[in-house]
């Protein structure tokens, strides 16, 4: 095991469970910071996470702060395509080393996926916060694209239609064509 990193278990939930510090609900104007925050690692599959983490999620980025508190990452909302909950996991972090409940909170951009386990004693209330939060940074621009799109498509589709009928009409204005 290397040093900063702690193996995760699959035991199951003894009812302990431990809080995460939220500095308010995620909604328009607010942010998220989640404390003791285990970071799962790609190169391990996720068996392997970084412990003691904290992860502030506000109107412009996820910013991912290490234990001392300098900051080890930030994503920008404009490059993440989905912020969501992945499931529920046990962690060891509960007093005297207690299993608790755990939040897997997925942030996906199209370099990779970060994958965060979130201690905590009312998993619903956090994945309801990282819903509210979802719906105002991250489908706000996803939305806008397809739309447009759907008009582009629509547009296009007209404009072919208009050019066959004039098209046609000359044919058959000019005798090519008979009806």
């Amino acid at each position: 095991m290397r040093q900063g990193h702690m193996p995760m278990h699959t035991a199951t939930t003894t009812g302990l469970e431990q809080v995460p510090s939220s500095s308010a609900s995620a909604g328009a104007g607010r942010s998220l910071v989640l404390s003791d925050v285990l970071l799962l690692t790609a190169e391990s599959g996720g068996r392997v996470a970084v412990p003691g983490l904290r992860v502030e999620m506000d109107q412009t980025a996820v910013t991912v702060r290490k234990p001392d508190g300098d900051i080890g990452a930030v994503v920008i909302w404009e490059d993440v395509s989905r912020l969501g909950v992945a499931g529920r996991m046990p962690t060891p972090l509960g007093p005297r080393g207690a299993v608790v409940d755990g939040v897997i909170v997925e942030a996906v951009t199209a370099a990779k996926t970060h994958r965060f386990v979130v201690p905590t004693e009312d998993p619903d209330g956090l994945e309801r916060e990282i819903a509210k939060l979802s719906a105002v940074v991250v489908p706000r621009r996803r939305r806008g694209a397809s739309g447009l799109w759907r008009h582009r498509f629509v547009f296009v589709s007209a404009l072919v239609i208009v050019v066959a009928g004039i098209a046609l009409g000359v044919l058959a204005a000019t005798g090519v064509v008979s009806f």
